[in-house]
């Protein structure tokens, strides 16, 4: 109630002067409400939150004008007349003393302000010019890093590409017929110099997308022959394994304007990926089909699949999810490379999945 009549008092005082008005007539009761009015103007006019004692001039007020309707109070309305003109004049008096010292006040203040927005201000600047400068060092830095991998991975590729022939020449008998457990052997040495120089790859794609020397050598291709061929080759990947590897009838050839050797390794990609992480005896399905003015190439598997974040995080380089580095062995770089070509083409990739259910990855492409 108390918090309800303080929020509300201008209503109330003012309701209480316009009911005394209408009820009492007498010249003097008019006098001491005028006053009261006057009063409460002043008040409010100089002083923010008002003092006590306007309530002892409103309270005698009313009393005053209360009263008078019964007894004749015109001497005591003159004295509280005089005296509310006495605390009229002592405001206005007060006011005009603190004027030059508020007026003082309010220009210290403004000093101090724009002192402390000068000192928040070279802050800012000192704060942006180190900022810049160790933007600059980073930047210097990463370009060593990416002219530093680039370069050691070019120097790599030669040794690798020596290896890889001669253990190719070893596994075609040039140095002589080789022994079960010689040929076992063998085999590993070359699955790992063949992993070895698809990593490499990676990092040299990877290098040239970030610096920008990436070119696309766009045309008019087909991408039902995209996936076809990116099909043929993942073919023996799914033999080996005993996975199903099939596609859905393409009776289009819908044509898209792409660089077609990056779109065939995008594509090849995808459905690699659904292979290494599909157990033997699973399968994979591709299916190309048209969406609106887009070309969709959908692949499908029902591999070990993984969670919704997974979903969102595997096209970040470097990333595997738990279950997939339990798996297969990997970089995690393949994806990653596939999601900044395609956003160089223009397209749009998204992963949907379900743990133990397989995933579903969804490229799509603007139609010619």
């Amino acid at each position: 109630m108390s918090e309800f009549l303080k929020k509300n008092s201008l209503i109330l005082e003012l309701f209480g002067f316009l009911i005394a008005a209408i009820i009492f007539k007498s010249s003097y009761s008019i006098l001491a409400l005028l006053t009261m009015m006057v009063m409460f103007l002043f008040y409010s006019l100089f002083y923010t939150d008002p003092p006590k004692i306007r309530t002892f001039f409103m309270t005698a007020g009313f009393l005053l004008i209360i009263f008078n309707f019964t007894y004749d109070l015109s001497i005591f309305i003159s004295a509280y007349v005089a005296v509310a003109s006495l605390e009229c004049l002592r405001m206005i008096i007060a006011a005009v003393m603190k004027y030059p010292s508020a007026i003082q006040d309010l220009k210290s203040l403004t000093e101090e302000l724009e002192k402390r927005v000068e000192e928040r201000t070279a802050e800012l600047q000192e704060a942006n010019q180190k900022l810049q400068i160790a933007n600059d060092r980073l930047s210097e830095l990463d370009k060593m890093k990416s002219a530093f991998v680039s370069q050691a991975s070019h120097d790599l590729r030669t040794p690798l590409t020596a290896i890889k022939g001669s253990l190719d020449n070893l596994a075609l008998g040039i140095a002589g017929e080789l022994t079960e457990k010689q040929t076992r052997v063998l085999e590993r040495a070359r699955t790992s110099v063949n992993r070895l120089t698809s990593l490499i790859n990676d990092v040299l794609d990877l290098s040239r997308i970030e610096s920008g020397r990436t070119v696309l050598e766009k045309s008019n291709v087909s991408m039902r022959l995209i996936v076809e061929q990116a099909i043929q080759e993942n073919k023996p990947a799914a033999e080996q394994r005993r996975i199903a590897l099939n596609a859905d009838d393409m009776p289009e050839e819908f044509i898209v304007f792409v660089d077609g050797g990056k779109m065939e390794r995008i594509v090849g990609e995808l459905i690699g990926n659904a292979i290494k992480y599909t157990p033997e005896g699973g399968d994979v399905s591709v299916r190309l089909f048209q969406e609106n003015n887009q070309v969709v190439c959908c692949v499908k598997d029902s591999g070990i699949g993984m969670t919704e974040e997974d979903c969102q995080r595997i096209w970040e380089r470097f990333y595997r999810s738990n279950a997939s580095k339990h798996f297969a062995k990997g970089s995690g770089l393949g994806l990653s490379i596939a999601k900044e070509l395609i956003d160089l083409h223009g397209g749009s990739i998204e992963a949907q999945s379900e743990e133990g259910k397989g995933t579903t990855l969804t490229l799509r492409l603007p139609l010619r």
